[in-house]
């Protein structure tokens, strides 16, 4: 694996990948990169919805403030 596919999967981890990835390919460890960053958003998105579902339990008048203290 090049040092910059490393780099773009040691950003997408968070933490250095395990030993183990040295052994990728450039274009398998961009593929995992790639899917590793779909996965969060499509994460990210859903806990958004959930949010949002969760807030139209609250009274209309109240939910603004409160998304504002919980999502500074």
């Amino acid at each position: 694996m090049s040092a910059d596919e490393l780099a773009l999967l040691r950003a997408e981890l968070g933490a250095p990948p395990p030993e183990s990835f040295g052994s990728l390919d450039d274009t398998q460890a961009r593929t995992l990169t790639m899917a590793l960053r779909r996965a969060r958003e499509r994460r990210a998105s859903g806990l958004n919805e959930a949010v949002e579902d969760a807030l139209t339990l609250v009274p209309a008048l109240t939910r603004e403030p409160l998304r504002r203290m919980l999502f500074r």
